[in-house]
């Protein structure tokens, strides 16, 4: 990924801001946002705590829970999240699928999601791609995300929220940055469990798929 970025998109990427890109979709009132972020810590590390949906109350801005509701397979989950509304609306309930895949290149992970039912759009569809960056040691690793999202409005409401919709991402982004640049500092020890666990969701799935 990092060789398709311009030399200016990389220089702000090296300075630890995000990269944030909106591309326009035919027939869909909102913009499908793609988030570029470099995170110190390796893609593994990333991907687990990501692939660790359950834990986003604790640092996603505004969600307040989520709940596994089943796995047809080992590397789909299917979950309910809730979302705090601004402007003291109801809050956001969803559901979505979400599905880690097989590795095509070593230290490559990928997570897309699709969401299946809501109560302000009409779905949701993105994934998040991770790749190693640099050569660094254990103690300096990083990685490169690349968070993409297209939210299908539905409501006159969700149009009102069309000008939030950029910044939530952007947000929704730092925030698992940050979250997986602590836990590898101050809790090695959930972040090797996710791992554990993210390791072996994968081994289960066939090849090819």
């Amino acid at each position: 990924m990092w060789s398709g970025l311009s030399s200016q998109q990389q220089e702000l990427l090296s300075s630890g801001k995000p990269l944030v890109i909106e591309e326009s979709v035919s027939g869909n009132a909102w913009p499908r946002y793609t988030v570029y972020m470099l995170v110190k810590a390796s893609s593994a590390q990333s991907a687990a705590v990501f692939w660790d949906c359950e834990l986003d109350p604790k640092y996603v801005p505004d969600c307040l829970s989520v709940h596994l509701l089943g796995s047809p397979q080992p590397w789909i989950r299917e979950a309910e999240y809730t979302l705090k509304m601004p402007m003291m609306l109801p809050n956001e309930v969803y559901v979505s699928r979400n599905e880690i895949h097989s590795e095509e290149i070593p230290g490559v992970y990928e997570i897309s999601w699709n969401v299946l039912r809501a109560s302000y759009i009409k779905g949701s569809t993105g994934n998040l791609r991770i790749e190693p960056f640099g050569n660094g040691s254990d103690q300096e690793q990083r990685s490169l995300l690349r968070y993409s999202n297209l939210v299908i409005p539905g409501s006159s409401i969700a149009g009102l929220l069309k000008s939030m919709a950029r910044s939530e991402v952007i947000q929704s982004v730092k925030a698992l940055s940050n979250q997986i640049e602590q836990e590898r500092i101050s809790d090695p020890q959930l972040l090797d469990h996710q791992l554990h666990e993210m390791m072996r969701v994968i081994k289960s799935i066939p090849k090819g798929k």
